[in-house]
């Protein structure tokens, strides 16, 4: 998603008109821009509204009905963890006791939400600025979650009271492409 568009969402009246928006129909996708173009509305957030209605729909397979709060990117999302697989690793960072977790490289924000819904402390950092606001955005209902936008291999864990990490680099290639080699990963191992 691009930045004028994530601004304009995150704006009052870009929060309403996704929220007025009906479930995504690919069929309806056109006529419904249209429509809301005719009404006044922004082009642009329209565009960026449709969008993320599209990607909303998608998230539930991962997400469930959590998707409905989340912004996400087509990339993000693709790369997100599911959320029962964000919820195992979650309950076992919570049975270790650890008292804040960093999760380096923290995409979209739902590793993060698992372990803030069980309580644990998290920060969350991601080093694409606007990935970091969309994790902000997920993760605007858990108070033990803080976001950092910058680089996971600069930040002092110390310093930051972290006692646990949490790591799940990119593993897509500027392509699209899935690799295998660790040295490729973002941030590398």
């Amino acid at each position: 998603m691009d930045t004028a568009g994530l601004t304009k969402l995150l704006e009052p009246q870009g929060w309403a008109l996704l929220a007025e928006l009906p479930p995504y129909a690919e069929e309806e996708a056109l006529h419904l821009a249209d429509r809301l173009r005719r009404r006044g509305a922004d082009p642009e957030l329209v565009t960026a509204a449709l969008t993320q209605s599209r990607l909303r729909a998608r998230a539930r397979a991962k997400f469930g009905e959590f998707a409905e709060q989340m912004l996400f990117t087509a990339t993000g999302l693709e790369q997100a963890t599911r959320l029962v697989v964000a919820a195992h690793h979650a309950r076992r960072y919570a049975a270790a006791g650890c008292s804040r977790v960093a999760d380096l490289g923290c995409g979209l924000g739902g590793d993060a939400m698992a372990l803030s819904a069980l309580g644990v402390p998290v920060l969350a950092v991601d080093a694409d600025e606007a990935t970091a606001a969309l994790a902000t955005v997920n993760l605007r209902h858990f108070p033990t979650a803080t976001v950092h936008h910058g680089d996971a291999l600069a930040l002092d864990l110390t310093a930051e009271g972290v006692d646990a990490v949490y790591a799940d680099p990119a593993r897509r290639t500027a392509g699209g492409r899935r690799t295998f080699d660790p040295a490729a990963y973002a941030p590398p191992l």
